[in-house]
């Protein structure tokens, strides 16, 4: 209960900063991500939204968005608060190609694409998401392609994950026997990649510390200690992590991608 009252307080003044910077522009607001997935972590998680205005924002619009996000990241730095601003228009439609503002990280963008218009965040807002704001989720009409969702996912872990994993192993080998990382790094690069075969092969979608309980029990006792150590890392405070369980990471995650990659429909 006391993390749900963190994320609401949170929320309720985003709310609150947007409708007195900006008023009568946010129509309707869900929440997303870690928190509409039960696995939200106060000293780690993110808060991630979807921004409703009644029309795609115009460059006025836009430049009020700005401004209030500024306010909004000024009285309330942490935790993040994260997502596009779409119009009602865009949930009806299949998500990839629009361009919207969004924030990432603390940081408000309308340059380029937006990652999470993705078929996998559809699916989370039409069938996890949170009201805060607007109609209830399953009122909006949202297409759910679960053939979209399956090529996103096993594109995406061959594509961003692959390179990460190489990126993480190349890290790895260049540490002392006595040397360390933080503990967000294997959280991120194999609970992430969990969560691409967990999708990938059930058509659903679940949480990091979901994904990595689901895939330790997939993959057996060869990288079952190190996907249950990851779940752990996660719900505790940033640690360093020896290089032996940054080394097991590696492999669980190289074998996670693997069979991604030999996935079919």
């Amino acid at each position: 209960m006391a993390q749900a009252d963190t994320w609401f307080e949170t929320i309720r003044t985003w709310v609150n900063t947007f409708d007195e910077i900006a008023p009568r522009t946010i129509e309707g607001v869900y929440v997303v991500g870690s928190v509409a997935l039960d696995d939200w972590q106060p000293d780690t998680s993110d808060v991630d939204i979807i921004a409703i205005t009644a029309e795609p924002a115009d460059e006025e619009m836009v430049g009020a968005l700005r401004t209030a996000h500024a306010v909004f990241v000024e009285r309330c730095p942490e935790p993040t608060v994260d997502g596009p601003f779409l119009a009602w228009g865009d949930l009806t439609l299949s998500p990839q190609g629009a361009t919207r503002p969004w924030t990432l990280q603390g940081q408000f963008h309308h340059d380029a694409e937006c990652f999470e218009l993705n078929p996998v965040t559809w699916y989370t807002l039409a069938t996890y998401g949170v009201r805060v704001r607007g109609p209830e989720p399953a009122d909006l009409q949202i297409p759910v392609e679960r053939e979209a969702m399956f090529r996103f996912v096993v594109d995406n872990a061959r594509s961003y994950w692959g390179v990460v994993h190489e990126q993480f192993k190349a890290a790895t080998s260049e540490l002392g026997e006595s040397d360390t990382l933080p503990s967000s790094v294997p959280v991120w690069c194999l609970l992430g990649t969990c969560r691409m075969l967990y999708t990938a092969s059930t058509g659903d979608v679940t949480s990091k510390s979901g994904a990595g309980l689901w895939v330790a029990e997939v993959v057996g006792e060869g990288h079952r200690a190190a996907c249950e150590m990851a779940v752990e890392l996660r719900a505790q405070p940033e640690q360093p992590v020896t290089l032996e369980a940054l080394r097991a990471s590696v492999d669980a995650m190289g074998d996670v991608l693997q069979r991604i990659s030999k996935l079919t429909r």
